[in-house]
């Protein structure tokens, strides 16, 4: 491949990444419009997790899946934290908080990974710490009671609770994220991807039908939920994987990072423009915070590398 076709799918890929995870939560928004939230992602996951097993044995064979027991554990139990706990709190509070708020507050992922890192004695550079301090303060603007406009008409102190719920979810995601390169993991990426979507959607199924949740309920959703539930399993959980881990491998990790305050940008504006989530003043303010703090620790980070 010459340098010009590499750079066009890199591009292709970034756009991929920008646009449709940054769509994902107003595609769940509307998926459990109709559908119990833990069941339709467990399913989402678990048929994912099928597809992407399937695009694995067709490209190298079963002898992919082939790995020692410890890599298998290790990809299961973080399909259990990241997508059973962290993605199952994102989909039950999406029932009262605006998608775009969610999506905010897991954009701070990169400031709990900077504390994890801290306690682990290996803390981020001056500007990443002031990064920490004002993405943090964006959160507590978010979260402040009041601050945020419900979306199924209940009080101040459900929005909040839910948000709470996204915060617990991302805590666990960054410390997913950040101790998952001591353990054993599959070399190939589309392997651990598809064990870990396969035991995420099997927790968040048993947890959705613990709470209370049916599958009739999920069959019965509406049409537009159907659309944007597969687009979720295709476009969300596939294609955009596949495109994220292409840039990955071949893209600058400074480029790669963007993804992070690009996304939640995405997200408030699909909210705002065909869901007509309002949008406060703390909302907008605690928000431009959050992605000023995540570009300052990204951005610290980069240049930490570059001086090793």
């Amino acid at each position: 491949m010459n340098v010009k076709s590499k750079s066009s799918l890199i591009w292709i890929s970034l756009w991929t990444v920008y646009i449709i995870w940054g769509s994902t939560y107003f595609a769940i928004a509307y998926v459990i419009e109709t559908m119990p939230p833990l069941i339709s992602m467990g399913i989402r996951f678990l048929l994912a997790g099928i597809l992407l097993s399937i695009l694995v044995i067709a490209r190298g064979g079963v002898k992919e899946f082939r790995i020692p027991y410890p890599e298998i554990r290790t990809s299961a139990l973080m399909g259990f934290v990241l997508l059973g706990f962290s993605l199952g709190n994102v989909a039950v509070s999406e029932k009262h908080v605006p998608s775009g708020v969610v999506a905010l507050i897991i954009a701070a992922l990169p400031l709990w990974i900077a504390i994890f890192r801290t306690i682990d004695k290996d803390a981020p550079s001056v500007r990443g710490w002031i990064g920490v301090l004002i993405g943090f303060a964006g959160v507590a603007l978010l979260m402040k009671p009041g601050s945020i406009a419900s979306v199924s008409g209940e009080d101040s102190s459900t929005v909040v609770f839910s948000m709470f719920m996204v915060l617990l979810g991302n805590i666990a995601w960054a410390l997913g994220t950040f101790l998952a390169p001591r353990f054993p993991l599959p070399k190939n990426a589309l392997v651990f991807t598809a064990i870990e979507m396969l035991a995420g959607g099997f927790s968040l199924t048993i947890a959705g039908l613990v709470r209370g949740e049916r599958f009739a309920d999920f069959l019965d959703g509406s049409s537009t939920s159907w659309i944007w539930f597969w687009y979720l399993v295709i476009f969300g959980s596939i294609i955009a994987y596949t495109a994220y881990q292409y840039l990955v491998a071949n893209a600058p990790v400074a480029l790669t990072a963007t993804y992070a305050y690009v996304n939640p940008i995405a997200a408030v504006s699909l909210g705002a423009i065909f869901r007509d989530e309002i949008i406060t003043r703390e909302y907008a303010l605690g928000g431009l915070i959050i992605v000023l703090g995540v570009i300052l620790v990204v951005s610290g980070e980069r240049r930490s590398q570059r001086a090793q």
